[in-house]
């Protein structure tokens, strides 16, 4: 165990010095920069000659060219797209964001209200208990109690006088009456559970008229959204549209670029921008001498000229087809389709319509449309207003917990049994000399003064309690609503919960929604001229000078993809941010990793297996940062030659990249964000690192094959020989 921690503390350190920031070799990145801009501008050129060779040999068309400007594999993914099917969509996005902005926010305390009696903690409400009590018969019960009372208080007064006169005869009838006086005390009990029972019977009454009051409030602010929500249910369910919704997250994904070995414009990130940029790449000095010995590349401009003209083509349609608005346009469809997919789980044509049929019920049921707001207002004003029924009950309770609360049965029985006996002299001196006598004496003037003030509150409970007992009819319809509120109050949680999965768009996305179908008919508008456009240009071909010659160039298209290949690796290797998104990658891979492992088997096997060999993975992306770091020292590009280009290139190989499926990966973390832990951080942080690493796919398909940079010397050679050189020149 001792061998094993050192073991782990020594990892960690040499982990987190691995990220730590390290001296900076500014020649070598600058050495490593200009090789990434010389391969650009020399991608650029190939990339040209492969184009305007494949246009005009047909193996392309201008569809492939504009499909390749919006990033999207092939043309044939906007077949689907008109006005009618890109409307659909598109209303039914806005629709959802109407329906996120129907806010549950104001209805938060009305459900806490209402889960509440969803969770069994509701109120039961019943008139039973308040019918039972008969105010005049029990305003005659404490009078006679009351009466008792002050007997036995003046009794006990007259015996612990100094100059008491009671006789014998008078003590032996107040012995009787006070052991019997704990039947008149549990007689008080008895209305003191009845009046208690008043008391609970209305308290419950008053909360469910709240949870009435929040049930009513929660339809009236729900039912704007029943229409919306209808509105929705058909259009989602309807296939055509989430087909064609589907159809806009094939377009709009950010991982088309990567996957589609049919690009055309790989060479030309920048699309129209690197085709305006050729005039000026045939100026540039290292490219004269890479291609021409340092003389003119005046030829090659003016055999290309066809080619570079189509850069306007491209530029009416790129402008919306950015890569931060496709990952814009990209996310607002993958929102729709997760809430779409979040919605279904819950079956929400059953809910909607379980929430209708619960609104119908309680409109019906509701006493207030039976009798009137008014007497609905009447009997909260009554309820909420119970000092008269307080009043007795805290004093039913003072007597019997205050102050009758040392009065023990057996003690008054002893009492009786010690002085009943006695002649009549003894009784007498005996009973007022007795610590007890002296103890009910204090107690029964506590409960004669408090016995006085109940009577005198008993005429307004009596009229209290009649005014409630005239709501009985109203009651009554409020008793005939609690038998089915539980079903209506779990119609309406079910209904908000369904709303709350309809997250609202961001502002950002919100001003894009409208232009999103706007530039996808217009890629479909330029796709359709691109027809004429592939006559145009066979036209432009024919007739540029030079142009022919380019066709002897049959390895264009190889060496554009290796060279892209080589341009984007350097480029990823060159951010500064690099190996801190890989620590970041690796650390929120592995976490997400682990919450994975607790998962259902279910739904491990729902999300795919995009993560299944992270821990394997994780110490490859280490090694890799560690490499990179090493990467601008080893590189050396003294000589302008293709020789001396290709081996700098080469350098690359030496990289070791692991093997990432980056569409099973982002296709498993889409899918986590429907599972138990879809609200996880890890998630959101590791799609982020993942998005900005795909690059990394270009590291490792560039190491395929071997790179053709000898073909590209041969045949710019002999595109710019002179009728006078000699053809006996042989390439190392």
């Amino acid at each position: 165990m001792i061998l094993l921690a050192c073991f782990l503390i020594i990892f960690a350190i040499g982990y987190s010095r691995l990220f730590e920031p390290q001296p900076v070799d500014k020649r070598s990145i600058k050495t490593l920069a200009g090789i990434g801009n010389h391969t650009a501008i020399l991608n650029r050129v190939i990339n040209a000659i492969f184009l305007q060779n494949a246009l005009k040999n047909g193996s392309i068309f201008m569809n492939d060219v504009i499909a390749d400007t919006v990033g999207v594999p092939n043309g044939s993914l906007f077949d689907s797209i008109d006005e009618v099917s890109v409307r659909r969509p598109i209303n039914l996005i806005k629709t959802m964001e109407l329906l996120s902005n129907q806010s549950t926010i104001t209805l938060d305390e009305a459900m806490h209200t209402l889960n509440g009696r969803a969770m069994g903690n509701g109120s039961t409400v019943s008139f039973a208990e308040i019918e039972e009590v008969n105010s005049s018969t029990l305003h005659t019960q404490i009078r006679s109690i009351a009466t008792i009372i002050r007997d036995l208080q003046r009794d006990l007064t007259k015996l612990t006088s100094p100059k008491s006169s009671m006789t014998a005869g008078e003590a032996s009838s107040f012995l009787p009456a006070l052991v019997s006086f704990p039947t008149s005390l549990k007689q008080l009990k008895i209305i003191h559970g009845e009046v208690s029972a008043v008391g609970d019977s209305l308290y419950r009454l008053r909360l469910f008229l709240l949870e009435m009051e929040c049930l009513k409030a929660s339809f009236k602010s729900l039912e704007p959204s029943v229409t919306l929500f209808g509105s929705w249910l058909n259009s989602s369910n309807n296939k055509a549209t989430k087909t064609q919704l589907d159809a806009f997250k094939n377009l709009f994904s950010p991982i088309n670029s990567v996957f589609s070995p049919s690009q055309v414009l790989i060479g030309l990130p920048n699309k129209s921008k690197d085709l305006e940029m050729l005039a000026k790449d045939f100026e540039n000095k290292w490219l004269k001498e890479m291609l021409n010995k340092g003389f003119s590349l005046d030829e090659l401009k003016v055999a290309l000229q066809p080619v570079c003209n189509i850069s306007s083509e491209l530029a009416s349609v790129e402008e919306g087809w950015t890569k931060p608005k496709k990952m814009l346009y990209f996310e607002i469809v993958e929102q729709t389709l997760m809430t779409i997919r979040n919605v279904d789980k819950l079956n929400p044509t059953r809910l909607l319509q379980s929430f209708s049929q619960a609104n119908a019920n309680f409109t019906q049921l509701d006493p207030a449309a039976k009798f009137g707001a008014s007497e609905t207002d009447k009997l909260k004003n009554l309820i909420n207003s119970t000092t008269a029924l307080e009043d007795v009950r805290n004093d039913l309770s003072f007597l019997l917990n205050s102050i009758f609360t040392d009065l023990n049965e057996t003690e008054a029985n002893s009492y009786f049994s010690e002085h009943a006996n006695l002649n009549d002299k003894d009784k007498v001196e005996q009973l007022r000399n007795s610590p007890l006598t002296n103890k009910y004496r204090q107690m029964f003037d506590s409960a004669n003064g408090r016995i006085q003030e109940l009577e005198s509150k008993l005429d307004k409970f009596r009229d209290f309690h009649s005014a409630v007992l005239k709501f009985k009819p109203f009651v009554d319809g409020v008793i005939h609503v609690s038998t089915s509120i539980d079903s209506m109050t779990k119609a309406v949680a079910n209904y908000v919960n369904v709303l709350k999965l309809f997250s609202p768009y961001t502002a950002d996305q919100l001003k894009e929604i409208e232009q999103l179908g706007a530039i996808l008919l217009l890629a479909r508008k330029k796709l359709i001229k691109s027809l004429i456009l592939d006559l145009d240009i066979k036209k432009d071909v024919r007739h540029a000078e030079g142009a022919n010659r380019l066709k002897s160039f049959s390895s264009a298209r190889e060496i554009t993809f290796q060279l892209a290949f080589s341009q984007k690796t350097l480029a990823l290797y060159q951010r500064p941010d690099l190996h801190q998104l890989i620590n970041n990658f690796v650390n929120n891979g592995t976490k997400l990793a682990q919450k994975i492992e607790t998962l259902s088997t279910i739904e491990k096997q729902s999300i795919g297996s995009g993560w299944n060999n992270f821990f394997s993975i994780g110490p490859l992306m280490v090694t890799l940062s560690s490499e990179i770091k090493t990467l601008a020292s080893r590189i050396s590009n003294e000589k302008v030659d293709f020789k001396s280009f290709g081996n700098s290139l080469s350098i690359l190989d030496k990289i070791k990249v692991p093997s990432l499926d980056f569409a099973m990966m982002l296709s498993t973390l889409d899918n986590l964000k429907s599972t138990d832990i879809g609200q996880s951080p890890e998630i959101v942080d590791t799609e982020n690192c993942l998005q900005q690493l795909l690059d990394l796919q270009y590291a490792a398909m560039r190491r395929n094959g071997t790179l053709l940079i000898t073909d590209a010397q041969v045949f710019f050679k002999q595109f710019f020989k002179k009728p006078s050189d000699s053809d006996s020149y042989r390439l190392w």
